[in-house]
């Protein structure tokens, strides 16, 4: 009888807890605000969020990928700037008037944080992050991407597109001091969809507009960090 009331007890608070996963179905749809971004989750056809996976992967070809750089530099330290990166809130960041962060998830802790909570998680690798893009009045673009890469020597960060997302591909941020108060942040993107007028005509453009809006207030709360 014994031996039959410890298997229970294992199984109740060891097995079963260990397989507890969050349900895309659970997300708090007031909270996470973004019609674009409810729509996609609804549309996904997956279950888990832990189901989410990158749309490349280190094995994927990437030649007929199209490539945008940008450049940005920061009157601030280096080391305040990559802090800036790992610990500065995201819906901070985020946020512009093409730029808004509906929610993060993080398979890690198997947790969800929406842009209205008070605290986030720091930076780490396989967080997603659910972007909404205003693009044109009210035209709106749902985007996620998973943190797949955070180098803390190099101080390099990846950003990789989750299947199913408009655009394939990652997103690249290397940051490098330019001398002991200014730093050089570039944004290297490689991108592909299937749709050659979006890409040629479309994408460029919007891209360097959003992430121009995220370097801005990097500089913005790396700044406040220096003083």
């Amino acid at each position: 009888m014994l031996k039959i009331i410890l298997i229970a007890v294992f199984y109740l608070f060891i097995v079963l807890p260990s397989h507890a996963q969050m349900l895309i179905s659970e997300v708090d749809t007031e909270k996470v605000g973004y019609k674009k971004t409810i729509k996609c989750l609804k549309k996904s056809n997956l279950t888990y969020f832990s189901d989410i996976r990158p749309s490349i992967t280190d094995d994927s070809n990437l030649s007929m990928f199209h490539c945008h750089n940008a450049t940005y530099t920061i009157k601030a330290p280096v080391e305040q700037v990559w802090n800036t990166c790992l610990l500065a809130s995201p819906a901070n960041l985020w946020k512009g008037k093409t730029l808004g962060l509906s929610c993060i998830y993080s398979k890690n802790t198997d947790n969800i944080m929406y842009n209205s909570d008070q605290r986030f998680e720091s930076l780490d690798l396989n967080q997603i992050y659910f972007i909404n893009l205003h693009i044109i009045r009210l035209f709106n673009i749902a985007a996620a991407l998973i943190v797949t890469n955070i180098d803390y020597d190099t101080k390099q960060i990846e950003f990789t597109y989750i299947e199913g997302n408009k655009s394939t591909g990652k997103q690249i941020l290397s940051l490098q001091a330019t001398n002991e108060n200014e730093t050089t942040i570039f944004h290297d993107t490689l991108y592909k969809s299937d749709s050659k007028f979006r890409d040629k005509r479309l994408y460029s453009r919007f891209h360097q507009i959003s992430i121009t809006e995220l370097h801005e207030k990097i500089g913005v709360y790396a700044h406040r960090l220096v003083n």
